[in-house]
């Protein structure tokens, strides 16, 4: 059984070319990364490709899970913006 204090869990957020993201968090995010593309795009039904444009490392699963949680409350809103240093992406 996994140790619950360790601290290797990534919160990270996505976004595709039309200006959409996803925001996750995961044990393994290089794993995730090679199947973003698919795989988000499936649950998003928004195509990609997927980039990562934003991470946070070295949380446990819990603090993981619940730093998602605050961040996906604050998505399309300043709040988010300020958090994560990303900026609004405007598609023409």
């Amino acid at each position: 059984m996994e140790n619950s204090h360790d601290e290797h869990w990534s919160v990270f957020v996505l976004r595709n070319p039309a200006g959409r993201c996803f925001i996750g968090h995961t044990g393994d995010l290089a794993k995730l990364m090679t199947t973003a593309d698919v795989e988000v795009a499936r649950w998003t039904g928004q195509p990609g490709p997927w980039l990562l444009v934003w991470q946070h490392d070295g949380l446990a699963e819990a603090a993981a899970r619940k730093y998602e949680t605050s961040l996906k409350k604050d998505k399309e809103t300043h709040r988010f913006y300020t958090r994560t240093g990303l900026t609004p992406l405007e598609v023409v």
